[in-house]
């Protein structure tokens, strides 16, 4: 982690964003990565000790039933599975998941059991997970946002010993799932000049993705660079021009409006800033089992790298 590759030059800023600072000579450049995932949140335990959630970020509700998840409550970590009523009893009329129609199951014995473990307000994660599959490829859960932080810390691990022409912040933001907040925060106290956004995107080549409306976007063919409004143009093409000289696989994602990133707040903060955006490949995001490629995450750690020294 950050703190452990540049130790003296860590903080924890009041929003909680994690940065770090590399002094160099040249401009303020900001790197940031959202390290925060999506979640619930506890807000009801019922009399029979059963616990009611709401989401933190965007979270599908019919990907709940079933699921194991953990409760964190203060250092404690609570083990409970979401409920489903099995085949055998369901109707045919049996109603539309909602969030209040679904509840997670801690083996209490009624709400005074349940309240002793767990209160309302804490924050519920998907089990955690990490699988590794053919092709170089893994799964799991939160690898949205923990391959941009992955990349992120290869790159200052790359240059912490390294003389470079940048004024280097590495910003590990929070709350980008419900808003960017960390990275207005963020850019508001840095006052960058050059921003890169790093981040997973979505990844189309599976069944019922459709090209022509969400893009084509595959694992395992590269690093993804954003192009629209929201990205720099020189940026953009000094980065594609990097991955061309350097045999570095890259793709492309026009984003005519806004990329869903952290660059969307860092471009209008202050005075403006330079903002690009470098994304992994991602298959069912926001799901108890992402899927990215190794392959693609080191594209991404070349590029930046080589950005930042030449």
């Amino acid at each position: 982690m950050l703190n452990e590759i540049l130790p003296k030059k860590t903080k924890n800023d009041i929003i909680d964003n994690f940065i770090s600072h590399q002094q160099g000579n040249g401009p303020k450049l900001m790197l940031i990565a959202h390290a925060d995932v999506v979640k619930m949140m506890v807000t009801y335990i019922d009399e029979s000790g059963f616990i009611y959630v709401k989401p933190y970020g965007g979270i599908d509700v019919n990907i709940l039933p079933c699921r194991q998840v953990e409760i964190h409550h203060g250092d404690r970590k609570i083990v409970g599975i979401i409920g489903k009523k099995p085949i055998h009893l369901q109707k045919e009329e049996t109603s539309k998941l909602s969030w209040e129609n679904i509840w997670i199951d801690i083996a209490a014995k009624n709400k005074a059991e349940a309240t002793a473990m767990v209160s309302i307000g804490d924050y519920v994660y998907y089990q955690p997970s990490r699988i590794e599959l053919p092709n170089n490829y893994i799964s799991g859960s939160g690898l949205d946002n923990s391959c941009g932080v992955q990349v992120m810390n290869s790159v200052a691990e790359a240059l912490k010993d390294k003389q470079v022409n940048y004024d280097i912040y590495y910003v590990a933001s929070n709350y980008e799932e419900i808003g960017m907040r960390g990275a207005i925060v963020a850019a508001n106290a840095i006052k960058p000049e050059i921003c890169i956004t790093i981040d997973v995107t979505h990844a189309t080549d599976y069944p019922g993705m459709n090209p022509i409306t969400h893009g084509d976007i595959k694992l395992g063919q590269g690093c993804v660079l954003a192009l629209g409004p929201n990205v720099d143009e020189d940026i953009y093409n000094k980065l594609k021009d990097i991955a061309e000289k350097n045999n570095i696989a890259y793709q492309i994602e026009p984003s005519p409006g806004l990329t869903g990133t952290d660059a969307y707040m860092v471009q209008v903060s202050n005075e403006g800033v330079r903002t690009a955006v470098v994304s992994i490949p991602c298959r069912y995001m926001h799901t108890p089992y992402e899927m990215v490629s190794k392959d693609d995450i080191e594209s991404a750690i070349k590029l930046i790298e080589l950005f930042i020294e030449q």
